[in-house]
């Protein structure tokens, strides 16, 4: 059996389920792993059990991601000895950023499976007595004793809290874009462990620039994790338990001094595990092929080289920061597109379907970004993976994309009632998201498969809460999903809708009015793509709802429609049961746990749909007739056909 620490449950369960592990095949995987370091003659590496399953947990069990996350581990700190060696817990500097507590992991999680918080307070030390790689030296160390004996960390991984306060330019001006790069691909690329979120407070004058330093090195998953709370610490409660917190921070994780004394001690019994550690590294003159270097994997110094930091101009277009010698300069060029990679069936189904030519994609991206600089009236994101979601609503036709991308903001911005104010933790909005009513299910049929979404009217009470109320946080989760779920964009959606529990007082919430808004706005203003529309336990007088929204369909969208009753065989016959959670007879696990998670994740977007209201159309500058609510939607006022029959 591997020599490994033995997990709580919660962590044991966590491993599994997120991260693949099967205790069973532990040994063998540790095996394969050390066979393949005996045939790699230019690494020297740890090869104990505990520290090569940290690896294993950090690649996901992929033994190809976790061979390329150690290799890297060692290559980066071999080319990086300013950072790795000479780390004596005795010497005076870094036994004074000990005491000084610059950087401090915390005492407890949030949960028995939540992940590990590290507070950071650069504002502790003087700039003018440290040196910022005499400060990264010392939060090495503390990150090795941690992957050595924190399972934490490396099975949930690790949240941020950057507390700036104190902090001048003279702090700032220690970060140079060449060591912007080695520190990020070190905690990022050449690490096993995973960021959950990083939260900046206390923030002073002249951050922003140093934060878009280091944003423009972070892949795009991490940067989806930053938060910027200023000084507002009831922000950062919504993230972090401010129970968790030392005192001085309002929490009960007991006095800073007290942590930072007991980190000073481990840190001490550490010194002969540092000196041990110099041993290890990689040998390049012994690596097949091109060896790495410190030129080859942060290359900056000495020509110029691409380094965006920043995500837009004021005329929309990228803006990309370019360094010779530490010389700053700022053109606007062209660059590989942003987005994530396709797993191989969904690059087909985009190919073949979508019509997606990979390598022309990021001319596609510039075109459609030349278009929206020259429509003053459009205030749009213009990153790489929200853009490419209208190219491929439009089928890759750019007149296409450029109608949706126009209408996408027409309609929301004329619709302030689904659309403002759309915050996770209001009371009223919080309540409808733990009713569950509206669930995407966690697996698709296929690995090109479209997205299930279970609908569940029946479980929210009409008296309290209204359908606007309800399609608010819909539209909330189909904008985490546009942004995070390439099953939904390429292959489409299927919603399943379960009426158990509808009454009339459901069904009058809905007039003619508020079914043309929603219609125009999940039809002509989105690029996804209904697959199919399924119901099922339909009640008495549903009929006549069904027949209202049909008339606001258009003819393919309402040949997706099929209704079940109370046949549950029938649907089973379209959409597997094992994809539905454990309440169907599925395999999906049960309605509270996609609930919690999706919780969470919302939870966790509060920011950014905070940002989101800056996005939007503004008619008076839109050339030609403005389009407005009336226009739009125009059924005040007048009398329209609705077929119902």
């Amino acid at each position: 059996m591997p020599d490994i620490r033995p997990l709580s449950p919660e962590l044991a369960k966590k491993a599994r389920d997120e991260l693949h592990e099967i205790p069973e095949r532990l040994d063998d995987d540790l095996a394969a792993l050390r066979a393949w370091l005996t045939k790699c003659p230019h690494i020297k590496s740890r090869t104990d059990d505990q520290f090569l399953v940290t690896f294993l947990r950090g690649g996901k069990h992929s033994l190809e991601r976790a061979k390329e996350k150690l290799d890297l581990y060692y290559s980066v700190r071999t080319a990086l000895p300013e950072l790795i060696k000479n780390r004596d817990p005795f010497d005076e500097k870094i036994a004074t950023l000990m005491r000084l507590g610059s950087a401090v992991p915390l005492p407890t999680t949030s949960t028995p499976d939540g992940p590990r918080i590290l507070l950071i307070r650069p504002g502790a030390y003087s700039p003018d007595t440290y040196t910022i790689q005499e400060v990264f030296k010392f939060n090495s160390m503390l990150g090795e004793i941690l992957l050595k004996e924190d399972d934490h960390l490396s099975i949930a991984g690790q949240v941020g809290i950057l507390d700036l306060a104190n902090t001048t330019m003279a702090h700032f001006l220690q970060f140079n874009p060449t060591f912007v790069k080695k520190v990020t691909m070190l905690s990022q690329e050449a690490s096993p462990l995973r960021l959950k979120g990083f939260h900046y407070i206390n923030t002073p004058t002249g951050f922003e620039t140093v934060y878009n330093l280091f944003k423009g090195f972070m892949n795009e998953k991490n940067r989806s994790r930053l938060y910027v709370h200023g000084s507002n610490m009831e922000s950062l409660y919504k993230h972090v338990p401010k129970r968790l917190l030392p005192e001085e921070y309002g929490g009960e994780a007991g006095p800073l001094q007290t942590i930072v004394d007991e980190w000073a001690k481990k840190i001490e019994s550490y010194n002969s595990f540092f000196k041990e550690e110099e041993q290890y590294g990689t040998i390049e003159s012994k690596r097949p092929g091109k060896p790495k270097n410190a030129d080859s994997l942060f290359g900056i110094d000495g020509s110029f080289r691409k380094l965006e930091f920043t995500n837009t101009c004021p005329d929309k277009g990228k803006r990309v920061y370019l360094y010779r010698d530490n010389r700053l300069l700022s053109l606007s060029i062209t660059k590989m597109p942003n987005i994530r990679p396709l797993n191989p069936d969904l690059a087909r189904k985009a190919r073949e379907e979508l019509n997606e030519v990979p390598e022309r994609i990021d001319n596609d991206l510039a075109a459609l970004r030349t278009w929206l600089a020259k429509s003053p009236h459009i205030k749009a994101r213009d990153d790489d993976q929200f853009l490419v979601t209208f190219l491929r609503g439009g089928k890759y036709s750019l007149e296409r994309a450029k109608e949706k991308l126009d209408m996408f903001y027409t309609v929301r911005s004329a619709l302030p009632e689904l659309m403002k104010n759309r915050d996770p933790f209001d009371k009223d909005l919080a309540a409808i998201l733990r009713t569950g009513c509206f669930l995407p299910l966690p697996q698709t049929e296929t690995p090109d498969g479209p997205r299930l979404m279970l609908v569940r009217p029946g479980v929210g009470d009409p008296s309290k809460f209204s359908m606007e109320q309800v399609f608010k946080l819909q539209s909330m989760i189909f904008d985490i999903m546009m942004k995070e779920d390439d099953n939904l964009c390429i292959a489409g959606q299927v919603a399943i809708g379960d009426l158990s529990g509808t009454t009339m007082a459901h069904f009058l919430q809905f007039s003619p009015t508020f079914m043309k808004k929603i219609s125009l706005l999940s039809q002509e203003a989105s690029p996804l793509r209904m697959k199919g529309a399924h119901h099922i336990h339909t009640p008495p007088g549903f009929e006549t709802i069904f027949n209202m929204f049909k008339g606001f369909m258009n003819a393919k969208n309402r040949s997706r429609l099929f209704v079940h009753g109370s046949n549950m065989e029938a649907l089973f016959k379209e959409i597997p049961q094992r994809l539905f959670p454990e309440e169907y007879g599925g395999e999906a696990g049960s309605i509270q746990s996609i609930v919690d998670e999706w919780v969470k994740k919302v939870e966790s977007y509060q920011d950014y749909f905070k940002e989101e209201e800056q996005y939007r159309t503004d008619e008076k500058k839109r050339i030609g007739k403005p389009k407005n609510a009336e226009s739009l939607f125009g059924f005040e006022g007048s009398f329209r056909k609705l077929e119902v029959d």
